[in-house]
């Protein structure tokens, strides 16, 4: 049997409705096929990017577009939680602003670095407008500032940072 688990890492509002779990749930079955390696289990996870609305539309499009090819979060935002945790190798249903489907992706890569030990190498996976460090590092500051305080956790310049690098391997386009 197919698990789906909703990510918050990035969420700020979620899945409403059978409706949208149903879409999500037929947008992967029609993924399925083109998936290089299926879970053996069943096994993806659910999320969107973006702290807004329209910064997950916005960052949405630049996933399709190719132009991201990862995101950051922190193992101080799911510590072992595999329904929100990234995993080398796994898949996820990447839905826009609506909670509708719009790709799926596969993590292809994961590092773990202090947030200050962050460089340009790791930012240029992440959108065109924010691949420098000067762009980079206040956004993310704020994003991690208010995603720790959900969490009872205070951001420093020495919290874990995961890089999450992914890749386009199906989307609505494709279908």
């Amino acid at each position: 049997m197919m698990r789906i688990a909703f990510t918050a890492i990035v969420l700020s509002w979620v899945l409403t409705g059978p409706a949208k779990a149903d879409a999500v749930a037929e947008f992967w079955k029609s993924c399925l096929p083109s998936l290089p390696a299926p879970p053996a289990d069943g096994f993806y996870r659910v999320r969107s990017i973006g702290g807004t609305p329209e910064t997950t539309d916005i960052i949405t499009n630049l996933i399709l577009a190719g132009d991201k090819t990862g995101t950051f979060t922190s193992p101080l935002m799911y510590e072992g939680d595999r329904s929100i945790a990234p995993e080398a190798g796994a898949y996820f249903v990447l839905t826009d602003s609506t909670a509708a489907p719009r790709a799926v992706l596969q993590t292809t890569g994961l590092l773990t670095l202090p947030f200050n030990r962050i460089t340009e190498k790791e930012t240029a996976v992440d959108g065109p407008a924010v691949r420098s460090l000067e762009e980079w590092t206040p956004i993310h500051v704020t994003f991690f500032t208010n995603a720790l305080k959900s969490y009872g956790k205070v951001f420093s310049e020495e919290i874990p940072v995961t890089v999450e690098k992914f890749k386009v391997v199906c989307s609505d386009a494709d279908l």
